[in-house]
């Protein structure tokens, strides 16, 4: 996957997205801890007000990330997000920050962030090029928030040392100016506007109808729906077992300190980012498989995390869990962009980032009374059992399936002597990635 960065464009643009990342990161960190002492348990309020807007505005994201310039949107997205977190310091300078500021600061960057990950997914394939390399650009783009996740509290502990929370902000808004000139540097003569379709409408008609067409689209493949719900649902399992029953575990169970969560979340996070490097390498000619496989993986690392006696087994635990993240993500982008029209990307890519923001949401809500009813241990171990049923039931679906394709299809290459060579390569690169 290494090997995509000598590509200048790709490196360039793969490099902003990392500091774009750990910018978000600090602003998480910097916008709780100020909403939590400005408004207390109001600061509830901020990250709601955030997931909310993007689950309203996420579908609308794509439709018009297939209808203008991606390039350009994604750079004013970038320099809309600089503008508006930037004003968070200058507030604080003067004495002036309420709670109300912060939940608008989230409303406008949950709803202006919709339409950039949906340009950026469904700008990679006219970036890239050639499928194999298309799957290890997708691993390194997923890999920016991995990242940020494993490397965050450490650069976030020695920041601190030298800076002021609020200027935290600052440092975001610099990171989405630097994505802005990478993305604007990358130049015009990549295909960034996808073509429109003859007879589309425009206005409301033309929206509703923009999304149907997407939603239509991802129905008639019957692997692509189950693998869009089984996201939203685990994303929501996920919330229960990581984002609300990792620190209780910490804390109630094993008996430890917030350094015993912040361990727990940072071996998630190089769980993450080693998984990336290596699934992002692989050929990945069973995509579905490797998504639930994926999340047969995620649900046993999280059960190991339920029946950890101590912290390190815990760890483990999480570290196992993360590869399943990967082993699901990386296929499913790949897939999208490569069976799906151009035009039709960026509204697939929403459709996916709302399932999955949805799922995030209700699994919020349901964590919070599950956990005050059963013990941590518990309700971790259920979602778990959950995910990983969820993971045995797509391989039961579709492994015969996906395994007859994929023997039909080397038949094919080896029959066909226009795409011998091809075939030889393939085979000599997988050997030299066994060796």
């Amino acid at each position: 996957m290494l090997r995509v960065l000598r590509r200048p464009q790709l490196a360039l643009l793969w490099s902003s997205q990392v500091l774009s990342a750990m910018g978000d990161y600090l602003y998480t960190i910097a916008v709780l801890w100020m909403a939590v002492r400005v408004g207390g348990s109001q600061a509830g309020l901020v990250a709601a007000a955030e997931w909310g807007a993007a689950l309203a505005f996420g579908l609308l994201g794509g439709v018009y990330a297939d209808r203008w310039n991606r390039r350009t949107v994604m750079i004013w997205t970038d320099v809309l997000r600089g503008v508006v977190v930037l004003a968070l310091p200058v507030l604080a300078h003067f004495q002036a920050l309420h709670i109300w500021q912060f939940v608008i600061v989230a409303i406008l960057l949950g709803s202006v962030g919709t339409l950039f990950d949906p340009a950026l997914q469904a700008s990679l394939p006219a970036l890239v090029g050639e499928t194999d390399t298309l799957r290890a650009a997708n691993g390194l783009m997923d890999l920016t928030r991995r990242l940020a996740r494993a490397i965050g509290p450490s650069t976030a502990g020695l920041l601190i040392l030298f800076l002021p929370l609020e200027q935290f902000f600052t440092l975001d808004a610099i990171s989405f100016g630097l994505s802005a000139v990478a993305v604007l540097a990358l130049g015009s003569r990549y295909a960034w506007k996808p073509e429109r379709a003859a007879g589309a409408h425009r206005g409301p008609r033309g929206i509703v109808a923009d999304i149907a067409g997407a939603v239509r689209l991802v129905v008639g493949r019957r692997a692509l729906t189950w693998m869009l719900a089984a996201l939203g649902i685990i994303n929501g399992l996920w919330s229960v077992a990581f984002t609300l029953g990792t620190p209780l575990l910490a804390q109630q169970a094993l008996h430890e300190g917030v350094g015993a969560y912040g361990l727990i979340v940072g071996a998630y996070g190089v769980g993450n980012a080693v998984a990336n490097l290596i699934i992002g390498s692989l050929p990945g000619r069973r995509p579905v498989i490797s998504f639930f496989s994926g999340k047969l993986v995620l649900g046993a690392g999280f059960l190991l995390v339920a029946s950890a006696p101590v912290l390190w087994v815990a760890l483990l635990g999480a570290a196992i869990a993360a590869i399943g993240g990967p082993m699901g993500d990386i296929p499913l982008a790949t897939m999208l962009q490569t069976d799906l029209p151009a035009g039709q990307l960026g509204k697939v890519f929403s459709l996916r980032a709302t399932l999955s923001s949805a799922g995030v949401f209700l699994g919020t809500l349901i964590a919070v009374p599950l956990f005050a009813h059963v013990d941590v241990r518990v309700g971790i171990a259920l979602a778990a059992a959950l995910m990983v049923t969820l993971g045995v039931a797509g391989l039961a679906r579709f492994w015969p399936g996906e395994a007859v394709a994929t023997e039909q299809k080397r038949q094919q290459l080896a029959t066909n002597p226009g795409e011998a060579l091809q075939l030889a390569e393939v085979i000599e690169g997988e050997d030299e990635l066994v060796r």
